[in-house]
C-alpha cells in the first residue's frame, strides 16, 4: 500500500496522472435512478388496501358451501360408458327420505325419485289408495318405500310397470320397513301442502 501512494505521488508530479471532476451529467444519474426507485415504493404502498388486509390470503377468499346433487345410479352407469356427467333432476332429493327414516322422523314434506320394484293391489278399505313400492336413485345402500297414492282424490297412474321411473312430493311417514309416502295429491279443502305423482312425462295430482 505504501509503494502504490508513493507512485501516485511521482504520477501526479510528472504530470502523467490527471485527476477529473465527473461532467454535470453524471452528477445528476444517482439522484435520478433513487427518485423512481422511490416513486415505485409509492405507486405500490397506493394498491394496499385501506384496512390493512393482505391481498390473496385465506381470509379474504370468501367461503362457499357446495351444493349437494345426488347422482342416479341409473343414470350414472350410462354417463361413466359415454363420458358425461348427469344428475337427478332438481327437484329429486331421496337425502330428505333417508335423514327421516334415521331420525324416526314422521309429517316430513319430500320429494323423492326412484323406480317401482312392486305394485300391490289397491287399498280400498276407506279412501281408496293406489300403492306400489319405490328404489330410492342416488342412496348408498338400497332403500325402498311405499307409494300410496290416493285414487279418490287424484288420477290412478295408469300403465305403471315395474321398472318405471317416478318422481314424487307428498308427506313421509315412518316405519322400520322404510316408511310410505301419501298426500301425493292436491288437497280440495287447501289445508295441506299439495302433493304429486309424475309418471311418463304426466303428472297426477
Amino acid at each position: 500500500m505504501k509503494n502504490y501512494l508513493q507512485h501516485r505521488r511521482l504520477l501526479a508530479s510528472s504530470g502523467k496522472l490527471h485527476l477529473t471532476r465527473p461532467s454535470s451529467g453524471s452528477e445528476h444519474k444517482l439522484p435520478a435512478a433513487l427518485l423512481i426507485f422511490a416513486l415505485g415504493l409509492v405507486m405500490l404502498s397506493g394498491c394496499e388496501p385501506e384496512s390493512g388486509e393482505v391481498l390473496g390470503t385465506q381470509d379474504s377468499i370468501v367461503s362457499i358451501s357446495p351444493i349437494e346433487i345426488e347422482l342416479d345410479s341409473k343414470s350414472l352407469d350410462s354417463a361413466n360408458a359415454s363420458g358425461n356427467n348427469l344428475a337427478m333432476p332438481l327437484s329429486c332429493r331421496n337425502s330428505s327420505i333417508i335423514n327421516a327414516f334415521n331420525a324416526q322422523q314422521s309429517s316430513v314434506q319430500v320429494k323423492g325419485c326412484g323406480q317401482v320394484t312392486a305394485i300391490l293391489p289397491d287399498d280400498n278399505d276407506g279412501s281408496r289408495h293406489q300403492r306400489f313400492i319405490v328404489q330410492l336413485d342416488g342412496v348408498d345402500a338400497q332403500h325402498t318405500i311405499l307409494i300410496a297414492h290416493n285414487i279418490d282424490l287424484a288420477p290412478k297412474l295408469g300403465k305403471l310397470n315395474v321398472g318405471d321411473d317416478v318422481l314424487f312430493y307428498g308427506q313421509y311417514e315412518y316405519n322400520p320397513k322404510g316408511g310410505v309416502v301419501h298426500w301425493t295429491h292436491a288437497d280440495p279443502a287447501a289445508n295441506h301442502q299439495n302433493g304429486w305423482i309424475e309418471h311418463n312425462d304426466h303428472r297426477f295430482e
